[in-house]
């Protein structure tokens, strides 16, 4: 089974999909076209605006929504594989200058928490490359030509593109 597949097995359904063609945040008002080619992928999302009546309390029902940023999470986490290593890309979508590491870190703790799900229901020792991408309205250009993604130390990414490619955040 490959390492995708013991993500897939342990996420819900209902926050899933294997067939998303664009990232957006639609309070903001921000779309950015997603391109796989062709690789495979799981994205994660908790979006609020796609929350039906079975989540009266949101996703995260265990936690004190009084208590101030407990429940945020970044947009989006897309799971995919390559060569055998498994990738996690945390992406945020932000229209204004808010500091989007609060968001992107909760994310890794999400991630953290379900790679430790995998590694001790199918006696893993998944280890992640993960990424954290901010995507900015300012950043966004349209037409420009993919540029060499570059992390800092904490492999985070601000995205200046018009079009997110998968493969190119799998280096």
């Amino acid at each position: 089974m490959s390492k995708l597949d013991y993500v897939n097995n342990v996420l819900d359904s209902y926050f899933k999909t294997e067939t998303l063609t664009r990232l957006e945040e639609v309070q903001a008002g921000m779309r950015v076209e997603l391109v796989n080619d062709g690789q495979r992928f799981i994205c994660f999302t908790f979006d609020k605006n796609l929350l039906r009546r079975d989540y009266p309390k949101g996703v995260f029902p265990f936690f004190n929504r009084g208590e101030a940023g407990v429940t945020r999470i970044c947009d989006y986490i897309i799971f995919t594989e390559q060569a055998g290593i498994l990738y996690v890309l945390l992406i945020e979508l932000k229209k204004g200058f808010e500091n989007v590491k609060e968001q992107l870190n909760a994310g890794k703790c999400f991630t953290d928490f379900v790679i430790s799900t995998i590694n001790r229901v199918y006696q893993q020792k998944i280890s992640p490359e993960i990424r954290l991408i901010s995507i900015r309205e300012r950043k966004i250009r349209p037409k420009q030509k993919q540029k060499v993604i570059e992390y800092d130390k904490s492999n985070f990414h601000t995205f200046c593109s018009s079009k997110f490619r998968i493969k190119s955040y799998l280096k």
